[in-house]
């Protein structure tokens, strides 16, 4: 009787497993044009002004004797083609400093993962009990 039930479970199982079907997902590379095309203007704008914000860009500004507002009026008289290609330049200028906050972001996750006794990367870190 036990044998005849556990086929029928598992039979019902299979048959429960078969009807549920999922479809696949698909997924592809997002390149940083698709990114930059999908911001909206004031984004774009923010992070070009991010940059202006930086201590050498408000120098070399000083010294060509432009403020803050008359780079942003003219920010605002730019196509949105013109606008992300500035987006897709302040991108890539400060690269130094993200090779660094990707090496702090990384020990940190591994700082985490030593707390939760998934690694043992740092022997002087002890898992939380």
């Amino acid at each position: 009787m036990t044998k005849r039930l556990t086929g029928l479970v598992t039979a019902f199982v299979l048959l429960f497993m078969q009807l549920l079907v999922v479809p696949a997902a698909h997924a592809a590379m997002v390149g940083n044009d698709a990114v930059v095309q999908q911001m909206d203007r004031a984004e774009l704008k923010a992070k070009v002004m991010q940059v202006m914000d930086h201590k050498a860009a408000a120098q070399t500004l000083e010294k060509y004797g432009v403020d803050k507002e008359q780079v942003s009026q003219r920010l605002d008289r730019l196509t949105d083609q013109e606008l992300q290609q500035l987006a897709q330049k302040a991108d890539e200028l400060p690269a130094g400093q993200s090779v660094l906050g990707a090496i702090l972001l990384i020990i940190l996750i591994l700082i985490i993962l030593d707390l939760l006794g998934a690694t043992n990367v740092f022997p002087a870190i002890h898992p939380i009990s």
